[in-house]
């Protein structure tokens, strides 16, 4: 049941703001940004990839295919529990009720192409 409400958050979500998160994630340099989606929150795109590299190998990036959107897009689910324990080890830069923000090191724009490949190619 908790698995199924998690869908229905994330497309929820998708639905409402999928342009939003991923215009936000084109222009993202430094900054992992997590949506709450119930049992877990989720990073897309750039904020996807710095999530695994803050937290490696965790939990394995998914790849959705969206009608409205030309390309792949990679999710990342973290648990709740572990997105907790980021925050007692990271200072957050932005926290709502449903969106937090970490600042990270930059970008390294070909390890991010390469990573993205690997799941979209």
């Amino acid at each position: 049941m908790n698995q199924l409400k998690t869908y229905e958050r994330i497309n929820s979500l998708l639905e409402a703001h999928l342009q939003h998160i991923l215009q936000e994630e084109q222009q993202n340099q430094n900054h992992i940004n997590l949506y709450d989606v119930g049992e877990y929150w989720v990073a897309f795109e750039r904020s996807a990839y710095l999530l695994e590299q803050m937290a490696p190998k965790e939990e394995k990036p998914v790849v959705l295919y969206m009608k409205q959107h030309p390309f792949p897009i990679v999710m990342h689910c973290s648990h709740y529990l572990r997105v907790k324990e980021l925050c007692r080890q990271h200072a957050l830069s932005k926290r709502s009720l449903d969106r937090l923000q970490f600042k990270t090191r930059p970008l390294e724009t070909t390890s991010y192409r390469q990573w993205y490949s690997k799941f979209c190619d």
